[in-house]
């Protein structure tokens, strides 16, 4: 992790796109500007954890259970011996 220190309205450039400038500096919290092209999402990482974890939620629930993986199985194994 790089560290850096800031004052306001410093800026810090990533790679030849993305610019992050320090819009104020509070008691608690500081507020950044965050410039960058269309195709690069930018999330808070709280927010960006919770759609990790609904992707992972979603894929799991498109899985079948082993009963359904089975029950599959026999038809397409009995569709295949009736078609020969």
């Amino acid at each position: 992790m790089l560290v850096v220190t800031r004052k306001k309205d410093e800026k810090l450039i990533i790679g030849n796109e993305i610019e992050i400038q320090v819009l104020r500096i509070g008691r608690d919290n500081v507020r950044l500007g965050i410039k960058a092209p269309s195709h690069i999402s930018i999330y808070r990482y709280e927010i960006y954890e919770a759609i990790k974890q609904e992707n992972v939620t979603a894929v799991k629930s498109q899985i079948p259970d082993k009963d359904t993986l089975e029950a599959i199985s026999r038809t397409t194994s009995n569709t295949d011996t009736n078609t020969e």
